[in-house]
């Protein structure tokens, strides 16, 4: 969940919470307070007619009341009842064909008339009980109605106060955005402080976070560099002393020691080129610079990855190349690009049988990747063994030959520079090897 949407939900919940609590508190009082309004209207409307009948004579109302009973008008909601106190209805604003109000005794009850509930008031004089009524119903269509015109502007305020926070959060939130885009937009090699001047106080411990970590990065890179100098340095001289003083003693040893002498060069030549590989494998996984200024097409990269895995790779190797994929320049530096298809080469040599060729076609299968494929006719791989494969030091079996890092070597530089390697079983023996490494967009070499 985004910050945006989690503040959003957080104060948007809050406020509903509180809004929510006081509207109904304020629905709940107003209620009250108009249900009490409402029967003081009933107790003052029967204290006016009482006022206005004893103006006007009681006696005179009373005879003119034995011929009948006195209708007048009235509204829906509210009526109005005048009975002697002998219980005979004098005056009413209720047809002869509606039931009379119910009295009982003074003062506020809620009966239920011609199935409907009202809400009734009786005030008792010397000589009349006169009792006024408001339907239950029309109160509550007026409790809606209320509710309604309250709740409506209630409604409108919460949405826009939520647009308003949704809105107001995202500008708040923009400089971390900007920060987003600006470490998105830094190469992945960058180790140079972040500039925060610009940004809110509240970010600032955050760069200065990121900027002391970004210092220990340089300084373990640096570290890595010089280490990887170091050993390249330190480890190659020992074994080239070992190895000259193997070819001396060759010369000067009888026929029983040369077996053991010949095992000694050969531990010698696989110690050294298992050396090679994990330098160059520090230094592709370590992001190290290589000859990033120099450039190379796909086909110069494959003759050279023949020239330099040897004469039987010339002698043994079959290139093709499809379209214009010859003059496709990489953006990979050509010594990783000639290490990466040495490897493939090299492997596809030694696993197939000495009378039979490998097949190394050059491909362009999108403007912007350069693809490569090395096939063999070697025993293959299972699905097992094709996962296993790029792991260090992985060799099927320990009396393979190799190093066990090559295809490790090859996957890590085709992930260093955005590319794809692909290990493709063949039918009915054999395994082609698919690498896909990045074109420069600018034409030409």
């Amino acid at each position: 969940m985004s910050l945006r949407l989690r503040l959003l939900l957080t104060i948007g919940l809050a406020l509903a919470v509180l809004w929510g609590g006081a509207a109904v508190w304020m629905f709940r009082h107003l209620d009250r307070n108009l249900q009490e309004t409402l029967d003081d209207r009933l107790a003052m409307s029967a204290r006016m007619v009482a006022g206005l009948l004893d103006q006007s004579g009681g006696a005179s109302l009373s005879m003119a009341a034995v011929e009948g009973t006195l209708s007048v008008p009235g509204s829906r909601g509210m009526a109005c009842q005048v009975r002697s106190l002998r219980g005979e209805v004098i005056a009413t604003t209720r047809g002869p064909d509606r039931a009379p109000l119910a009295v009982s005794a003074p003062g506020y009850r809620t009966t239920v008339i011609d199935g409907q509930p009202w809400r009734t008031f009786t005030l008792r004089t010397d000589s009349f009980d006169i009792t006024t009524a408001d339907s239950l119903d029309e109160r509550a269509q007026l409790r809606r109605r209320i509710a309604l015109a309250a709740g409506v502007p209630f409604l409108i305020a919460s949405m826009g106060g939520l647009l308003a926070l949704w809105f107001g959060t995202g500008r708040a939130l923009a400089p971390l955005d900007g920060l987003r885009r600006r470490l998105a937009q830094r190469h992945p090699d960058a180790t140079d402080p972040v500039d925060g001047s610009q940004l809110p106080g509240e970010l600032r411990p955050l760069i200065a976070a990121l900027n002391d970590l970004l210092e220990r990065m340089r300084q373990a890179i640096q570290r890595e560099r010089g280490f990887t100098n170091d050993a390249a340095h330190e480890l190659r001289t020992p074994l080239t002393v070992i190895d000259t003083h193997l070819q001396v003693a060759r010369l000067h040893a009888g026929p029983e020691a040369r077996p053991a002498l010949d095992d000694a060069a050969t531990g010698v030549d696989r110690m050294r080129a298992t050396l090679e590989q994990l330098l160059m494998l520090a230094r592709v996984e370590g992001r190290l610079p290589f000859d990033e200024g120099m450039h190379i097409t796909a086909a110069e990269a494959v003759s050279r990855a023949i020239e330099v895995a040897g004469h039987d790779a010339a002698a043994r190797t079959d290139v093709r190349i499809e379209g214009n994929s010859e003059d496709a320049v990489l953006d990979v530096p050509p010594q990783l690009a000639v290490v990466a298809l040495r490897n493939l080469i090299g492997n596809a040599l030694r696993y197939s049988p000495a009378d039979a060729r490998v097949a190394v076609e050059i491909a362009r299968p999108t403007p912007e990747l350069a693809g490569f494929a090395v096939s063999d006719s070697g025993p293959g791989m299972d699905v097992e063994a094709v996962q296993s494969a790029t792991r260090r030091f992985w060799r099927g079996a320990a009396s393979q030959p190799g190093s066990g890092l090559g295809l490790t070597l090859v996957e890590a530089i085709s992930q260093r520079f955005g590319g794809e390697l692909a290990l493709l079983p063949r039918q009915p023996h054999g395994l082609r090897v698919e690498l896909l490494l990045p074109v420069r967009r600018e034409a030409g070499r």
